[in-house]
């Protein structure tokens, strides 16, 4: 059977090829044991700790101790925190005891997430001095151990009180389509371990080494953002600063009390971060573990290996809104459809942004006489940045099949977050065709009304579109891939 053949069968394996391609276990444990042999001076009974923060954390800490095992040093302590625990066989399921492993909450901090900074807190506390504390982070880390800083609960009362306002300053980030890069920057001035905090408690607790192991999932690698830079220094200076959330409207978007923190309020300045030239900073070191141009490559060889005839990474990342680029690339595949030869695939990554339309305006703007299947004020949001792309890729090519242009059949658009997980769904993303909206339209729902109401999920769900392939284990970030079939 030729794989070609099934276009949905052969993106799916493609993907899991782009997951391995980032594999956090082989990764971690030969960058760990390629850190200490370049070293070999370092005082071999020097106490070790290990601290995975992240996705990929369970896997990231496997891995570390495997090299550990090799090097025949031991960990002392350290702690895991996850955005799952993973189950029985899977990689990092078998922790030893003396290293506990505690689930935060993700995309938005709670309680579970400032119970994991607590726990992190105890931990940098018992350090001995002259330690090697391995820092390994992934992508969520920032939500998964978020808690507030002293002065944001001081201003409100209590951590817990205080960790409110650090949700709701994250969900009005997340819904306002801005970067990764600039929502961190902005959480980082509040988090109790971001902006360079976690190191320099490390430091002043005894640790003589701090080598940063990290899996980005952030477009450009920078260590200040991956995380929210636990053990980076803040790169922008307070007028900087001010000057981002000010671009962004955020004295009308934040609460007041957050706002006043922030130094939006009056005469206020924005909260204190570690000095760049802090000398804890000279203690750490930063090994780039895995990042989305491994996964794309990943994917790439595999379709190579395939048998699929021509194979086009893109090298520019996927940044902007989702949507747009989503029908952006599926017209694009439509105009190249006639000069293929051969199954051609077209590979990008990255990481586009959602912006959110308000949907009772939406509604209101319907003419009377159209029908309104879907109750816009009970159903919930539901659905993440490659759902909307891959939705939008799907209306893009109903388009132009119903102009009559039959290369839109020729192509098949998967979409999809390397974490296994697209947003606050059960889904990476979609694997779609021109078919999809039809197939959604047929089980009541309006794709197009969908798309700009921030409900993807629904439509790709009802038209059996999406890609569940579980919690995967590592997180760098989204890839696509357009198959044009010969």
């Amino acid at each position: 059977m030729n794989s070609t053949e099934h276009p949905r069968a052969l993106l799916a394996a493609l993907y899991r090829a782009a997951v391995q391609g980032a594999a956090p276990f082989p990764r971690t444990r030969d960058a760990v044991h390629a850190w200490f042999a370049a070293r070999p001076s370092l005082p071999a009974d020097a106490p070790v700790y290990v601290i995975a923060l992240g996705k990929a954390a369970p896997a990231m800490m496997a891995g570390a101790l495997d090299a550990l095992r090799q090097l025949q040093r031991t960990a002392e302590g350290g702690l895991v925190v996850a955005a799952h625990e993973p189950k029985r066989g899977e990689v990092g399921s078998d922790l030893p005891p003396h290293i506990p492993l505690m689930v935060g909450d993700h995309p938005v901090p709670g309680p579970a997430s400032l119970d994991a900074a607590d726990a992190l807190e105890d931990l940098a506390h018992r350090i001995d001095d002259g330690s090697i504390v391995l820092v390994l982070l992934s992508g969520g880390t920032t939500s998964l151990c978020a808690a507030p800083i002293a002065t944001l609960s001081q201003a409100v009362g209590d951590a817990d009180r205080a960790q409110s306002h650090v949700a709701n300053l994250a969900e009005t980030l997340l819904e306002s389509g801005l970067a990764i890069h600039e929502m961190n920057a902005i959480r980082r001035r509040v988090l109790r371990w971001g902006a360079g905090r976690l190191a320099v408690s490390l430091v002043q607790h005894g640790a003589e080494h701090v080598p940063v192991f990290a899996i980005s999932d952030v477009i450009g690698d920078d260590p200040a953002v991956i995380g929210s830079g636990p053990c980076s220094p803040d790169p922008l200076d307070d007028a900087t600063f001010l000057a981002l959330l000010d671009a962004h409207e955020m004295r009308a978007r934040v609460e007041r009390v957050m706002g006043t923190v922030l130094g939006l309020e009056g005469a206020g300045h924005p909260p204190g971060v570690p000095p760049r030239d802090h000398p804890a900073f000279a203690r750490v070191g930063y090994t780039l573990v895995a990042r989305n141009a491994d996964a794309v490559q990943a994917l790439a060889s595999e379709a190579r290996a395939l048998g699929i005839a021509q194979v086009v990474v893109q090298q520019a990342p996927l940044e902007g809104d989702a949507a747009a680029l989503g029908d952006q690339l599926a017209r694009l595949a439509v105009q190249a459809a006639p000069n293929v030869q051969g199954d051609t695939l077209v590979v990008c990554g990255g990481e586009p942004v959602v912006h959110l339309r308000d949907t009772t305006d939406r509604a209101m703007s319907r003419s009377d006489d159209e029908s309104l299947d879907v109750a816009w004020s009970d159903e919930p949001l539901r659905g993440g940045r490659m759902q909307v792309l891959a939705l939008a890729a799907a209306l893009a090519l109903e388009e132009a099949a119903s102009h009559g242009d039959a290369r839109a059949w020729k192509i098949t658009v998967m979409a999809a977050g390397t974490d296994g997980r697209d947003g606050p769904t059960d889904a990476a993303g979609a694997i779609v065709d021109a078919a999809v909206p039809a197939l959604a339209r047929r089980a009541g729902r309006i794709p197009e009304d969908d798309l700009s109401t921030g409900r993807s999920w629904f439509p790709l769900d009802v038209a059996d579109a999406l890609l569940r392939p579980g919690p995967t284990g590592t997180n760098v970030m989204d890839v696509v891939a357009l198959l044009i079939r010969a």
